[in-house]
């Protein structure tokens, strides 16, 4: 059961790194030197939030190249005040969001 459970964690792993592209997410982020990362997905992602957002931190976190200083929280955003295309910057703002990744589509 236990290895049932790993190859299961493991799956829902590549799963979420292959629909986020949480690699190249937290490079851009640890490139950028943010600190307080907003997340902002469409209705019918925010299923994944809580899971992409601890995937996201952890590979902000413990990656080798990481500057040091303040560790990275990521956030989610889950109150779009218009459509869930809309990047939600004043939201943001509100939470001294340092950047926003907003995934699904986007009216920008």
């Amino acid at each position: 059961r236990a290895a049932s459970r790993w190859a299961s964690a493991m799956s829902e792993s590549a799963r979420l790194e292959s629909a986020y592209e949480l690699d190249a997410t937290a490079a851009w982020v640890r490139g950028g030197g943010y600190s307080r990362v907003a997340l902002q997905m469409p209705d019918e992602l925010l299923g994944d939030a809580v899971a992409v957002a601890a995937a996201l931190e952890r590979r902000c976190n413990d990656a080798p190249d990481r500057a040091e200083g303040n560790p990275v929280r990521v956030f989610v955003l889950a109150d779009t005040t218009f459509g869930s295309c809309c990047v939600d910057e004043v939201a943001a703002a509100h939470h001294n969001a340092d950047c926003i990744v907003h995934f699904g589509r986007a009216c920008m």
